[in-house]
């Protein structure tokens, strides 16, 4: 029966004697500088002269080397902002094409079935595995930074997911025959692109994919489209380079390779940990990461069931529109334009900072923009901006709901408006901190089409008590009592909640 050796027993090249002396050598602090050699070791073990067993067994140890920097750089990644630093940036591409050049060679692996059949420390599913684990790593990745997926990278995971079906004996999954490992890893995959991940920050994809990581498996594939009674679902054809696709956004085609799959048990689950995390459970106990119950955790896992159970659709039709604008960025930045006005040009370092963006395309419910000029930093999804198409014409209030960026010179922001004006307050909520600071926001007006009571956006966090002051006024004299009615919005960066007049002053 036929075994890999141990790396001691394979007699290497001089090539390979060199790439596993590198792997030996321990990774630097610094992964920038491991990231680049990577690449390159790997390149050479493709064109090394090797027994198929032989390159499998050093292609592990790659494997490995990668998934440790992977871990290093997406740490740095969670608390980016776009644009993206140009170094950051030829490190996150590198780590997407070392992913990539890793599943390669365990498809490579795949070709030499019989060797596998018969291998006592590898079967196909595991290998399959872990060429769908690069895969994953590399849509992370690419969502971290707001980029589009690999080319091929969906045709690739579906041809890997459906080898591992046909080498193994039937089991108890839905669809019989795919190994555990790999189904789950096949799952995570179409569940993280299912949640429409362009519309969360590089923290939130980065829980989203840990989350799914223990729980993946309670996504549904199925052969044909699930009941009414179950819910909303996807569809996915196999034969083509595409994530699922909600029936909502694109009906099905006729032919084709298709699989379904129903992320309604996903959703659910999710919807009781969240319920148990706002009753104060600890993250540990329900086997979530800490950062689940964090800072805009609660959050983004709301934004996340909200996908999985509803796939959102267009509320309104979009015009094509080619037109500029001025744009202000953060909410920070929004407040002290608001409160002081527009600083004269060559004003002082700090004064709010405007950009030129183009308006692509909008809808009663927001814009498309693309960046035009100007230098912009610390765009998020869940942040607020401000845009104005003329000097002379107010600001409209928006949060980003969505962002990609397929090279450092070009961003896309989707915009959803929030309001079409609003005026700088500084919030103090009834909490019985005497040490409390004021809190700057932002008062939006009541819009009927929107919501019926006035509202505010503040900073994510700041919510602390249903009733507070709203401080107001050049002179900061005008005061109101509010009592919080709804939190309608909740993202990393802000929160939106209506309130009305305090009936009950104290």
């Amino acid at each position: 029966m036929a075994h890999t050796p141990p790396l001691h027993q394979i007699r290497p090249s001089d090539d390979v004697t060199h790439i596993l002396d590198w792997l030996a050598s321990p990774i630097p602090e610094d992964p920038a500088q491991d990231l680049a050699q990577l690449g390159g070791e790997l390149a050479a073990l493709g064109r090394a002269h090797l027994e198929d067993a032989h390159y499998h067994r050093i292609l592990d140890l790659f494997y490995d080397r990668a998934h440790r920097l992977s871990q290093a750089l997406k740490a740095r990644l969670t608390e980016t902002s776009l644009p993206l630093g140009k170094e950051l940036r030829a490190m996150a591409a590198l780590l997407i094409a070392v992913h990539e050049s890793v599943a390669a060679g365990y498809e490579r692996v795949l070709l030499d079935a019989d060797r596998l059949a018969h291998s006592k420390r590898r079967n196909a599913g595991s290998v399959a595995a872990r060429a769908l684990l690069c895969l994953a790593e590399a849509l992370e990745t690419s969502c971290m930074v707001a980029g589009p997926p690999p080319t091929d990278l969906w045709h690739r995971a579906h041809t890997l997911a459906k080898s591992a079906r046909g080498l193994f004996e039937p089991t108890a999954t839905v669809i019989p025959g795919l190994s555990l490992d790999a189904e789950k890893i096949y799952k995570g995959l179409l569940a993280l692109a299912a949640a429409q991940p362009e519309g969360f920050s590089p923290g939130d994809i980065a829980l989203a994919s840990e989350y799914l990581t223990q729980f993946s498996a309670a996504v549904n594939l199925l052969p044909s489209p699930p009941p009414k009674e179950e819910g909303s679902w996807y569809w996915v054809d196999s034969s083509r380079d595409m994530g699922p696709v909600p029936p909502n956004r694109r009906i099905p085609p006729d032919h084709g390779d298709l699989l379904y799959c129903s992320f309604q048990l996903l959703a659910r689950l999710l919807g009781e940990q969240v319920s148990a995390l706002e009753s104060g459970m600890p993250a540990g106990n329900l086997r979530l990461p800490e950062r689940a119950a964090g800072h805009g955790g609660i959050a983004a896992l709301k934004r996340l069931q909200a996908h999985w159970a509803h796939p959102p659709h267009r509320q309104h039709p979009r015009r094509h529109n080619n037109f500029r604008a001025q744009v202000c960025v953060g909410l920070t930045e929004l407040w002290q334009l608001l409160e002081k006005g527009e600083a004269p040009e060559g004003a002082e370092v700090g004064a709010p900072h405007m950009t030129e963006w183009m308006v692509i395309n909008e809808s009663p419910s927001g814009y498309a923009v693309m960046h035009v000029a100007g230098e912009v930093e610390g765009l998020v999804p869940g942040s607020a901006i401000a845009l104005r198409p003329a000097p002379d014409k107010p600001w409209s209030i928006c949060i980003v709901r969505w962002m990609k960026s397929e090279n450092p010179e070009h961003i896309e922001l989707g915009l959803e408006l929030v309001a079409p004006a609003a005026r700088s307050v500084q919030l103090m909520f009834r909490n019985g901190d005497p040490g409390q600071l004021p809190t700057p926001g932002l008062l939006l007006p009541a819009i009927p089409a929107l919501r019926e009571h006035p509202a505010l956006l503040a900073p994510s966090g700041a919510y602390s008590a249903r009733r507070f002051f709203i401080v107001s006024g050049e002179d900061k004299t005008h005061i109101m009592q509010g009592r919080l009615l709804s939190l309608d919005l909740q993202t990393g960066a802000v929160e939106l909640f209506q309130f009305e007049s305090d009936p009950y002053p104290m």
